[in-house]
């Protein structure tokens, strides 16, 4: 049986599609078509637009990125992102992102694909948000599938990750996280990593086959002088992750019911520990302890128009950080 070809929408073509439906509030209707990018298709503040039913493919420093206010909005419902790397970026070693949402930039997914082959999927700087339902985010790519920086907010429900490297979620700064119903499965280091200040509020959720004996599958640090991490997480379900299952080190605020763990050198039954923690220098099947030099698997920041990214402590003295 032959499979017809998918109708593409040329670059041109999507940039006036997308603005008749900005200026229209209607969403654009793809149709199953594919549009193909070779720059990144930037939505200007106060802008809301709204894209469903097609595939979004390109090799520029991203698909789409997101800035401005509060009253801007980007909205994809049913939506397969393919980010690729392209030779250019790589020699520039300058990886990007599926979506890239910064200044305080709005998010909103629902029922989409995300992949990136050349970045992270998702990333989030600043004082940017986003939300994603229903998401499933296949790897494995070239950076964690989802990054969440410096003051950012990202909700994440019933989602599914799949082979991510290195870590499916990671969270830094005074990053705000939710994680409720997602599936990960298969990570290459973690499932979820958050440190410097960071917060997660994790529930419900199922946490799979991570695939290095030297990390927990969930790690929380807060190790710096001034950090201060918090971790909410119950109703989890762990299973057979190679370096163990949960990790908290320093200044970090937690509550922890009601999780199951399943232990790779038990395999006759799940037992359920309420109020179960790991801290560093424990973890199940591991033998990371507190002196493993983990700055080699931190998602860092790279140049933002050509100036390094400012962290939240600087962010804080300019009085930006609120």
């Amino acid at each position: 049986m032959t499979v017809p070809p998918v109708a593409v929408i040329s670059e041109r073509n999507f940039v006036r599609l997308a603005a008749a439906a900005i200026s229209t509030g209607r969403t654009l209707q793809l149709n199953r078509r594919r549009v193909k990018l070779c720059e990144p298709y930037r939505l200007g503040s106060n802008h809301v637009l709204r894209i469903a039913g097609g595939s979004i493919h390109g090799d520029g420093h991203s698909l789409l990125q997101v800035e401005g206010t509060r009253r801007g909005l980007l909205e994809l419902v049913d939506i397969q992102l393919r980010h690729f790397p392209s030779a250019e970026r790589t020699e520039k070693r300058s990886q990007g992102a599926a979506v890239f949402v910064r200044g305080k930039g709005q998010l909103a997914l629902r029922a989409c694909e995300v992949s990136s082959e050349g970045g992270f999927g998702l990333w989030l700087v600043q004082k940017a948000s986003a939300t994603a339902h229903d998401c499933t985010f296949p790897g494995p790519g070239a950076r964690s599938a989802v990054v969440s920086f410096e003051n950012s907010r990202l909700a994440l429900h019933n989602c599914r990750f799949d082979n991510a490297e290195p870590h499916a979620v990671c969270a830094r700064g005074t990053a705000a996280l939710i994680v409720h119903n997602c599936t990960i499965v298969g990570s290459a280091l973690r499932a979820i990593y958050c440190y410097h200040s960071a917060r997660l509020d994790m529930s419900g959720c199922h946490i799979s086959g991570t695939r290095s004996t030297t990390a927990a599958a969930i790690q929380v640090d807060a190790l710096r002088p001034g950090d201060a991490a918090s971790l909410s997480l119950s109703c989890t379900t762990f299973e057979d992750n190679a370096g163990g299952d949960l990790s908290v080190s320093g200044n970090v605020e937690r509550i922890v019911t009601d999780c199951t763990y399943h232990e790779r050198d038990n395999t006759t039954e799940l037992g359920t520990f309420a109020n179960r923690e790991r801290d560093v220098g424990y973890h199940s099947g591991s033998g990371l302890s507190a002196d493993v030099d983990d700055t080699a698997v931190r998602e860092e920041p790279e140049a933002l128009n050509g100036r390094p990214s400012r962290s939240p402590y600087d962010l804080w003295r300019e009085g930006d950080g609120q």
